[in-house]
């Protein structure tokens, strides 16, 4: 019906009102070219300036005023909201992405960064459906590849995800993030030294991004090179020293180092930083609060002090009821308990 109007209005004869109505259609134009240009600022802030969402997220909510059904729009505010990280932003965060996909299908953009919110909201099969038919329309294209590959890691396929990232890395071997998930592909398959040596890359010439230093930090520790940890992780301090991972993987290597009271001062600085993180829905961000209260049980149980180690090994199970390493441990804690008491008691001294 649309059409048929549109080719109607063609066929009128030219009168003195048509002059008026190429006007409003040079004037439309020109809105329309203010708008972009708008939207141009207004989306290096989004994607450059996380101080400015709530700016950013003010000028595009007037946008949306003038033109409701630009789907750049609608992109750049999801990505806005998902800067802002609280709960109910998060959701509409999603509706802003989806939004702009019902208006234009084929925004591939749009369609990336709502595969990345779906991967931290831990929904990573949903994840995968839209990388699928993000690739389906751009083949090949690395980034796509890349965060694709850590999806189909995150549910389980870390082979898959090896062969992803490197072909990622076939089309673009200077795409850290491809190297970044590739790493952790590796060492997810217990391919350790490899893991590292990709992750080292990536700290050495990749962008300075404080997930890799958590990364290398925590695989530096498990395979028992405790000071390289502490190089690490302090550097990534240097970098983002909110971040309570970096000081709680920073406790356990030097509790893992025998140094308890600095592995203390290193939770109470990760206690003091977490409060933000734990208002987010975010997977990682849940994952902090579990480490936390892990690490400080295990520390306390090291310090002999017994009943604040199973109060804590008790909330980490809380979290987790099937976490077999905090079952064995806090069952080992209150054997020690036992075996305290029974020393207390009359004759209890061998």
């Amino acid at each position: 019906m649309r059409g048929s109007i549109v080719f109607a209005l063609a066929m009128l004869p030219v009168a003195p009102w048509a002059s008026r109505s190429l006007d409003a259609q040079q004037t439309d134009q020109a809105k329309a070219a203010a708008i972009q240009e708008r939207l141009k600022r207004v989306g290096a802030d989004v994607m450059s300036r996380p101080d400015r969402a709530n700016d950013a997220i003010r000028e595009l909510k007037a946008i949306l005023a003038e033109d409701p059904r630009s789907a750049e729009a609608h992109m750049y505010l999801g990505i806005a909201y998902r800067v802002l990280g609280s709960p109910e932003m998060i959701g509409e965060a999603v509706a802003e992405l989806r939004q702009a996909l019902e208006l234009e299908p084929r925004h591939v953009p749009a369609r990336f960064y709502l595969a990345h919110l779906y991967l931290n909201l831990g929904r990573a099969t949903r994840a995968r459906e839209e990388l699928e038919a993000a690739l389906a329309q751009a083949p090949g294209q690395p980034q796509f590849l890349a965060l694709l590959g850590e999806t189909e890691r995150q549910v389980g396929n870390p082979r898959r995800s090896v062969d992803l990232n490197r072909q990622a890395l076939q089309a673009n071997d200077s795409l850290a993030e491809a190297r970044y998930y590739l790493a952790l592909a590796l060492l997810d398959l217990k391919q350790t030294d490899e893991g590292i040596r990709e992750l080292e890359r990536v700290v050495q010439s990749g962008p300075a991004v404080v997930d890799a230093y958590v990364s290398l930090g925590t695989a530096y520790i498990e395979a028992g090179r405790f000071d390289a940890a502490l190089e690490t992780l302090a550097r990534g301090t240097q970098i983002d020293a909110a971040r309570p991972e970096l000081r709680i993987l920073m406790a356990r290597a030097y509790r893992s180092k025998g140094l308890l009271d600095q592995a203390q001062a290193q939770l109470k600085l990760a206690s003091s930083k977490r409060g933000a993180s734990l208002a987010s829905p975010f997977q990682q961000d849940q994952q902090v609060e579990f480490d936390l209260r892990l690490e400080q049980a295990r520390l306390a149980a090291k310090q002999g002090r017994l009943d604040a180690a199973a109060e804590s090994f008790q909330r980490v199970l809380d979290m987790d009821p099937e976490y077999a390493p905090a079952k064995r441990e806090l069952a080992e804690v209150r054997k020690q308990m036992q075996e305290r008491v029974q020393k207390k008691k009359p004759g209890g001294q061998r």
